[in-house]
């Protein structure tokens, strides 16, 4: 086998991050093998495992999946054992990322962390895996956000800044994609995570046409549609999400407004200046758990980062246990979505 390096993304932003990764480790010479997505494939990632198997949410999906998980496991760290694997891509999910840092590290081999732990809010002993003198030589870290580069800067770790792909885009210049007055809804990247929104999403998609706009679901992967499809039927439209950064831009752009859940989506809408609210139903056990341990008041990145700036907060959060009132938590969701839109938001005259 030809000298490469492995690539671990097990979500949908790291599918998003990794697409430029790939292009980078190619344009070196080495071949990109690993768990990606689309975006990454499409770059040139050769896939060893279906990338579609790897997203998990909150704790009970992990405990269901475990003994497929361990299998994709021992497929990456065969691989990484490899005398051809130059070193190791970890993009975010931690689980996976940080017991192959360890088997690269004993190896002395290179680490390319992009997005690593949020030490800020969950767990913060994990910087200790990137502390030790090997670590320190070995591993280069990359972040997004500020918040995420001073947590580690106050540890003497060095972060890389890097950009997101949108940021690379013309802001003033898109395609309109959608019908006036749609709203498009992400009810999750994963089918337990649709499967446990479904009901409340549904019922703000009808509270929100009963108000005279277009409600449009929208799926990451084509699993989830024929998924979201099978339930709706022909009540409202599932749209699969464009691989392309120029194109999910786009639709951003053309959006009257986003609902989604607190992960790379409330992101890529912040940055298109889309009007946005997070919204999620949470499983029991890691609600509690969450409330219990997670330190930031907040769950969207743009809010975390601009509540530690003492900031305005740019995005209403709506984040309750299934145990909670589902139509009563669907009406505040589009009161505050209608307050965002009104005609004296500063939304009102987005270009």
């Amino acid at each position: 086998m030809n000298p490469f390096w492995l690539f671990c993304a097990g979500e949908d932003s790291g599918d998003i991050l990794g697409e430029s990764l790939v292009r980078e480790i190619l344009e070196k010479g080495f071949e990109a093998l690993g768990a990606g997505g689309k975006r990454m494939e499409g770059a040139g990632l050769v896939s060893v495992l279906p990338f579609d198997d790897l997203p998990v949410n909150g704790f009970g999906d992990v405990l269901v999946h475990a003994r497929r998980l361990k299998k994709h496991f021992s497929t990456l760290e065969k691989l990484l054992k490899e005398g051809g694997c130059q070193g190791l891509v970890a993009i975010d999910y931690p689980g996976f990322n940080l017991r192959l840092m360890r088997i690269a590290l004993a190896q002395n081999k290179r680490v390319i962390y992009v997005e690593p732990p949020q030490i800020w809010a969950w767990k913060p002993k994990r910087v200790r895996e990137f502390l030790s003198p090997r670590a320190k030589k070995l591993v280069e870290l990359r972040a997004l956000y500020a918040v995420e580069i001073q947590e580690y800067e106050k540890f003497g770790l060095s972060v890389k800044k890097i950009e997101h792909p949108f940021l690379r885009l013309p802001q003033n210049k898109c395609s309109k994609a959608l019908p006036p007055k749609t709203i498009l809804l992400f009810p999750g990247s994963r089918i337990s995570q649709a499967r446990r929104n479904f009901k409340f999403y549904c019922q703000i998609a009808n509270k929100l046409t009963s108000g005279g706009n277009n409600a449009c679901f929208v799926a990451s992967r084509r699993e989830l549609q024929i998924f979201l499809e099978s339930r709706l039927g022909e009540k409202f439209p599932v749209l699969l999400s464009p691989a392309r950064a120029e194109e999910r831009f786009a639709l951003f752009r053309s959006a009257a407004a986003v609902i989604c859940g607190p992960g790379s989506v409330v992101v890529e809408a912040f940055l298109a200046k889309a009007p946005c609210v997070v919204a999620s139903r949470i499983e029991p056990l890691t609600y509690f758990l969450g409330k219990c341990f997670v330190r930031t008041k907040y769950l969207a990145l743009p809010n975390i980062e601009a509540n530690l700036c003492h900031a305005e907060v740019p995005i209403p959060e709506f984040v309750q246990c299934v145990f909670s009132n589902s139509e009563s938590h669907a009406e505040k969701v589009v009161q505050s979505l209608r307050k965002m839109t009104s005609p004296n938001s500063q939304f009102a005259n987005r270009a």
